[in-house]
């Protein structure tokens, strides 16, 4: 058994953070990208880990963090997890949790030409020290359109934190706050978004020769699905056209 598959299935006790840090994705046959499944309770550690970096912050700043603002969809997990750590924390500056809603394509493989505010925030963020949160920072477009239009909406400052950065992201807009690095190949499945993922690939996957068995075998012992989740949806996902 790899490492990677020890991780994926392994219990919250014997997770090694550190694999977690710089994980390689999964090779899937005629497939150009390679696959990194996220539990959740590694998740769940993971924004323990960047809470303590927030807390720090927070503890030394001379303007410290006021609002939160997590990116719909990909921030509201991560978000919802680290208002956790910090909402019940009297010893630190308040942070007001709230979210904004971001739109990257105009329908399926059709991006816009840059990103498009869908919902504006939740929360006042004039002369406010803001916090992006997303999960990943992938080509970092979509973080600095945000902080741009923060910004231009009276922030006092924007700052952001992902779980995880690629390289293109780190050149384009890096993160303040950031747990992880990824290769910029890698699709990190992140467990709000499982079946989203099996949505957009076993039909890519099924165009190029897969049968519904190779689709279950990639998905299970090579990504590392729960096999009850595939039982779910993968007759329905691979019968669609």
């Amino acid at each position: 058994m790899t490492t990677y598959e020890q991780q994926v299935h392994c219990r919250a006790v014997d997770i090694d953070i550190d694999f977690w840090r710089t994980p390689e994705g999964v090779a899937i046959p005629d497939d150009e990208l390679r696959f990194l499944l996220v539990p959740d309770r590694v998740e769940a550690m993971m924004v323990g880990e960047v809470a303590a970096q927030i807390k720090a912050f927070q503890e030394s700043a001379n303007e410290p963090v006021t609002r939160a603002l997590m990116v719909a969809m990909g921030g509201l997990l991560p978000g919802i997890l680290l208002y956790d750590h910090l909402a019940h924390m009297p010893s630190l500056p308040h942070i007001a949790f709230g979210s904004i809603g971001v739109s990257l394509y105009a329908g399926p493989g059709q991006r816009h030409p840059r990103p498009r505010v869908v919902q504006e925030s939740t929360v006042e963020i004039k002369n406010e020290v803001v916090l992006l949160i997303d999960d990943l920072g992938d080509r970092g477009d979509t973080l600095r359109f945000l902080s741009d239009h923060i910004t231009e909406q009276g922030a006092r400052r924007v700052m952001s934190l992902v779980l995880f950065m690629k390289p293109r992201a780190k050149t384009v807009y890096p993160a303040d706050f950031c747990f992880g690095e990824l290769a910029q190949d890698t699709w990190i499945i992140t467990p709000r978004e499982y079946v989203e993922t099996m949505a957009k690939r076993i039909p890519v996957w099924k165009q190029r020769g897969a049968t519904q068995a190779e689709c279950e075998r990639r998905l299970v012992d090579l990504i590392g699905y729960p096999p009850h989740l595939v039982d779910t949806y993968l007759e329905t996902l691979f019968e669609q056209d």
